[in-house]
């Protein structure tokens, strides 16, 4: 709608005319606001389903962690089990489990 065209409508119409030109104005701003508030709350929807699939994956990774760290722990306790069951063996069978023990800590500690 042109400038001349509303001038035309309030000349027409007088204070009716500017009333009723208001509220169309008034339905268009409410529609538009409208469809951004909906366009709002898809982004919010999405960005919360991303954040549980996040979480749930962060939850899988722990209980993952969480199950290598305890298979270090048996393995540390059956070495030393290991250790004193043969105090007295050869020489070469204690440097091997030195050498074994070795690598099972620096792999515990993140090394590889």
């Amino acid at each position: 709608m042109t400038g001349i065209e509303i001038a035309a409508l309030l000349r027409d119409y007088g204070p009716y005319g500017a009333i009723g030109l208001l509220c169309a104005v008034v339905v268009y701003l409410h529609k538009l606001v409208q469809g951004c508030q909906e366009a709002r709350v898809s982004d919010a929807k999405i960005n919360t389903a991303a954040l549980e699939r996040q979480a749930s994956t962060n939850i899988e990774t722990a209980a993952g962690l969480n199950a290598i760290r305890a298979g270090q722990t048996e393995i540390l306790r059956m070495l030393a089990l290991l250790q004193k069951e043969m105090e007295g063996s050869d020489e070469r069978i204690r440097d091997r489990m030195s050498e074994i023990q070795r690598r099972i800590d620096t792999i515990c500690r993140g090394g590889a």
